[in-house]
């Protein structure tokens, strides 16, 4: 593969098919059992079987043969293996997706600290999430929608990806506990309605709260990718630094 050529999927990008492939995988977490309800007549244990099935297997079988999901075909992206460019072998997919489902939002920041783009699970499966070439050949002004390999601004000299995303989660913990401080001291003082035994907020107050909180999650992420929080910091070329990442 011809890393000179190769455009990678943004987050946002991957995102929006992670959620179209959400959508479609709750469409079938809901059919499914009715399916085979009306076609048997009766629940029996196939309905759970019908149930959970699709969402344990239907992404990593896609992503082996055919390299991509339905989201991921709508956003123009795939996957590919790093050193041939050829498709995911059906175990690897597996432990990507997996992997995925347990880190959640964790493993997909994880991009921003990555060179190639890369997640946790692609990683641990050795894979890169890449514009289809099929697209842009069609449109190449689709060629813009992807990212080129991240580099280092040669001005400074950065800590690892590793060693700056593992400080974005130390900083992650106290940051998340300080809010949620401040959420139940608001909700005390302005929400008569609202005890610490309850714990429930009204539900426009609720959702802002998360999104507050994702905002922050993302802002934190990419400050540390950026090497700007302490014990990550990046450092001015030549005051005593050895080489750059």
């Amino acid at each position: 593969m011809d890393r000179s050529q190769v455009l990678y999927a943004t987050l946002p990008r991957r995102i929006k098919a992670s959620i179209i492939d959400g959508i479609v995988l709750l469409a079938l977490f809901i059919l499914c059992p009715v399916l085979i309800s009306s076609l048997i007549g009766k629940d029996t244990g196939l309905n759970a079987i019908a149930m959970f099935t699709p969402a344990l297997v239907l992404e990593p079988i896609l992503i082996s043969y055919c390299g991509f999901t339905l989201g991921q075909y709508i956003f123009g992206i795939k996957v590919v293996r790093c050193n041939t460019g050829g498709q995911c072998p059906l175990l690897a997919s597996f432990a990507r997706y997996f992997t995925k489902i347990i880190l959640g939002s964790v493993s997909m920041v994880y991009m921003l600290f990555s060179k190639k783009h890369q997640a946790i699970h692609d990683h641990v499966a050795k894979t890169l999430v890449v514009l289809s070439e099929k697209k842009i050949e069609r449109n190449p002004d689709f060629a813009k929608c992807g990212e080129l390999e991240q580099s280092s601004d040669e001005a400074y000299v950065y800590p690892s990806s590793l060693k700056r995303f593992c400080y974005f989660l130390i900083w992650l913990i106290p940051v998340c506990v300080v809010y949620g401080i401040i959420i139940e001291g608001v909700g005390l003082l302005m929400l008569p309605e609202y005890t610490l035994d309850s714990e429930k907020l009204p539900k426009g107050i609720d959702i802002a709260t998360d999104i507050i909180g994702s905002i922050i999650f993302i802002a934190l992420a990419v400050l540390a990718s950026k090497g700007y929080l302490p014990g990550a910091r990046r450092k001015i070329r030549g005051w005593g630094n050895k080489s750059p990442e």
